[in-house]
């Protein structure tokens, strides 16, 4: 069975406008959307095509997620101190 999520357009915006990788990762808080250089992905991880760069899914993670959200990427930027563009 292949897993089924959506992705937020904010978070596909978000990613194109970074022009980096990213892995969806986990953390104490929940899931959390993390540039590839702070984590990296996995061998068995699912490759998603967003614009020209890829986000990497853990095929085990992806089995309970339903929707791929902004608040995934506001818990790396809140811990990195990023400015929330």
């Amino acid at each position: 069975m292949v897993p089924v999520f959506s992705i937020d357009e904010k978070v596909t915006a978000y990613i194109r406008k970074s022009g980096m990788d990213f892995r969806l990762s986990t953390s104490p808080n929940g899931s959390v959307l993390l540039p590839l250089g702070e984590i990296s992905p996995k061998p068995s991880d699912m490759k998603i095509l967003v614009g020209s760069n890829i986000l990497y899914v853990s095929k085990l993670q992806a089995k309970y997620i339903k929707k791929i959200d902004w608040p995934m990427v506001e818990r790396y930027l809140s811990s990195s101190g990023e400015s929330k563009t």
